[in-house]
């Protein structure tokens, strides 16, 4: 379902699923109740949708550099492009795990509790099957913080399950918002901004595997030579001049 369709029907039953039942003559209460259930079914059937063919028409937009925050604004307040955290699925995953598990125990243990809240994210995502997370010895290190557990395991997932979940994730995120926007481009810019550059490197290569739509931007400075990069972007000051260059350039080949 296309997603001007998925809008059009969210605005039929939003009203309904947010009905005061209490409103109205005592007889008919269980009527306006029923109703509303059924509204309420059927508006968390038309998000997952949404989202669903978010991440079918999103064009994701890895964006290095150390101006990739200045590039993002630029993108996000003058040309209707949306941004979501790449590690935003990491930290969910971890704010799960007490901190006790992966502070006081050993990693192996950390990572058991994690298998579970794995699967529950993936309930969540509506993935289907993934590998099995498994600790493996090169991920032993000391770990003294949340941030340090992060690391852990986003190397851990993006080795085992795949940096293509960040892509998954950003569409699930980013519904609420692109819904209430009533959002219904052909093609959704979404820019993932990182630090890390290896990562994002990563993760621009492992969407592919659900996206034919991946970009790579290199605004400012990088600690690695990434001028080999064939088809990434540079920008080397954003401006709005030059953000929305490089966006025709992803626009044109969108159209192709």
């Amino acid at each position: 379902m296309l997603l001007t369709k998925i809008i059009e029907e969210i605005k039929k039953v939003q009203p309904l699923a947010e009905e005061n039942v209490d409103a109205g003559p005592f007889e008919t209460m269980n009527a306006r109740r029923g109703r509303k259930l059924q509204a309420i079914e059927s508006l968390n059937r038309l998000r997952t949708a949404y989202t669903t063919e978010l991440r079918r028409t999103a064009a994701f937009i890895v964006v290095l550099g150390d101006q990739r925050d200045a590039f993002t604004k630029l993108a996000v307040d003058g040309f209707k492009c949306y941004e979501a955290d790449p590690d935003a699925y990491f930290s969910h995953l971890v704010d799960r795990v007490p901190q006790t598990v992966y502070l006081r125990e050993s990693l192996a243990n950390a990572f058991d509790v994690l298998g579970r809240y794995i699967e529950d994210s993936a309930h969540e995502l509506d993935i289907v099957g993934y590998p099995q997370l498994i600790f493996r010895q090169e991920y032993q290190r000391t770990v003294k913080s949340r941030e340090d557990f992060i690391g852990v395991v986003r190397q851990a997932v993006v080795e085992q399950i795949g940096g293509e979940i960040v892509g998954i994730q950003a569409a699930r995120s980013l519904t609420p918002t692109a819904i209430q926007k009533e959002n219904s481009a052909k093609f959704t810019p979404i820019l993932l901004p990182t630090g890390d550059e290896r990562f994002g490197l990563t993760v621009a290569r492992d969407l592919e595997r659900i996206s034919t739509r991946v970009f790579l931007v290199v605004a400012g400075k990088t600690n690695a030579d990434l001028s080999k990069l064939e088809d990434a972007i540079f920008v080397t000051e954003p401006s709005k001049e030059d953000v929305k260059k490089a966006l025709k350039t992803i626009s044109s080949q969108l159209k192709k």
